[in-house]
């Protein structure tokens, strides 16, 4: 996996490369940076866009990893609520030797 150096943070990024006329830098919580380069653009220029929007990616993943630790997890206990078409609904746990979830 390619990288570059922002300070003391290092950046890896996916490059894919297809038939298209400009470069494309994608940032998201799954596949973290994925940049779509024209098939015909250089290593080179390619290192150099990332380097110039190195700033830019740094603070989006920021925010990702901000988003990613507010999240709470779910624990699975008794009176828990979980969102489901827009109403909320408390689980309720049976402990039994079953091999099915079932929904009552």
């Amino acid at each position: 996996m390619p990288s570059i150096k922002y300070g003391t943070t290092i950046i890896h990024y996916n490059l894919h490369r297809q038939t298209r006329k400009d470069a494309k830098i994608s940032i998201d919580l799954v596949n973290g940076v994925v940049v779509y380069a024209p098939d015909k653009m250089t290593d080179d220029k390619i290192k150099k866009l990332i380097e110039q929007k190195a700033k830019w990616i740094h603070e989006k993943l920021e925010e990702i990893n901000e988003v990613q630790t507010m999240v709470q997890p779910k624990e699975f206990v008794n009176g828990e609520k979980f969102p489901y078409l827009d109403r909320h609904y408390r689980l309720k746990v049976n402990r039994a030797d079953t091999d099915t979830a079932t929904i009552g």
